[in-house]
């Protein structure tokens, strides 16, 4: 075995760790972007939720509202009734 030999297979070596190193580098940077994302997915489902909740939050305020303004108005009409 001569020196030119020896450093081929050295340099196949290197090809093959190279080309290790690239595959495990990508293989952990896909599984990044899947959680990525699967976060990205998550938080548009959870801002759907949100507004949701909102929106119920707003229709309840009204109901509340409108409650809340039928009986100050039968208050004033029966404090009217019994003033006079």
């Amino acid at each position: 075995m001569n020196t030119a030999d020896f450093l081929n297979i050295v340099l196949a070596f290197g090809f093959i760790i190279i080309i290790s190193c690239i595959a495990f580098v990508s293989f952990f940077l896909v599984q990044a972007l899947k959680a990525i994302t699967n976060l990205a997915n998550n938080l548009e489902d959870t801002t759907k939720d949100v507004q949701i909740i909102k929106n119920k939050i707003k229709m309840g305020l009204l109901a509340g509202l409108s409650t809340l303004l039928a009986t100050f108005v039968s208050g004033v009409i029966k404090r009217k009734k019994g003033g006079e």
